[in-house]
């Protein structure tokens, strides 16, 4: 489901996606001393869907650390040994971390806890995922520019716990202003789900003071399913 491009908000989608494994991961954006709230919705082939909201920067007097909190619901599906599985649920995640960043790029590596709840169907289908789930999840993402006007954006993530991983590259160039515009490629599960994904992406869009949107689409293959579209937007509001 849980995103980072150019200068918006990114969806992270959550963990298993990060739909699966348990939230969206926030937006991308330099380093920066002001925090900043955060959200974002993509869909998918056959009814997926995800949707989160968060928060985060340096919201305690620290020195580099960022703090952040995430909540989010979501709907996916895959087949295993010729039965499609089903599953809704929510999550959220507190995390700190630490930022860096430099002339022409930033990083930040954050551990947290993460929650999820998941009602499978059929009941019964994969007991593995059913229920709720504590789980420690540790994120690293960053930009870096280079050339003229180009950057390289990506995200990490793994949940401890579910065993789901999420993970994005974006390849980007700055169009006018703020806003990039590239492609991105996607690949997320667990030990029993996996998927990928790619597309275009534009982000950093300037909508108002402080505030990013972003939209991203492509094409998707889930284990077990048939290829599908995918697409959705993200929002970002600094203060």
């Amino acid at each position: 489901m849980m995103a980072y491009g150019g200068h918006g908000a990114a969806c992270r989608r959550l963990a298993a996606m990060t739909l699966f494994g348990g939230l969206a991961l926030l937006a991308s954006r330099p380093a920066a001393a002001d925090p900043f709230v955060f959200g974002g919705a993509s869909l998918a082939g056959g009814g997926e869907r995800s949707e989160y909201v968060g928060i985060s920067g340096k919201l305690l007097p620290v020195p580099l650390l960022v703090q952040k909190f995430v909540i989010s619901d979501y709907h996916y599906k895959y087949g295993t040994n010729g039965t499609t599985v089903t599953v809704n649920g929510q999550a959220a995640e507190a995390a700190l971390g630490v930022q860096k960043g430099w002339s022409t790029g930033w990083a930040e590596f954050s551990a947290g806890a993460r929650y999820r709840y998941n009602r499978v169907s059929p009941e019964g289908a994969d007991n593995r995922s059913d229920g709720g789930e504590w789980g420690l999840a540790l994120t690293v993402l960053g930009q870096q520019e280079f050339a003229r006007n180009w950057a390289i954006n990506g995200i990490a993530s793994y949940n401890f716990g579910p065993k789901a991983y999420w993970a994005r590259g974006r390849l980007l160039y700055k169009v006018f202003g703020e806003a990039w515009a590239g492609v991105e490629f996607i690949k997320h599960g667990d030990p029993f789900y996996h998927a990928t994904q790619g597309g275009l992406v534009v982000t950093g869009i300037a909508i108002g003071k402080g505030v990013n949107l972003g939209f991203f689409g492509g094409a998707r293959k889930t284990a077990g399913e048939p290829r599908s579209f995918y697409g959705g937007l993200e929002l970002s509001k600094a203060f």
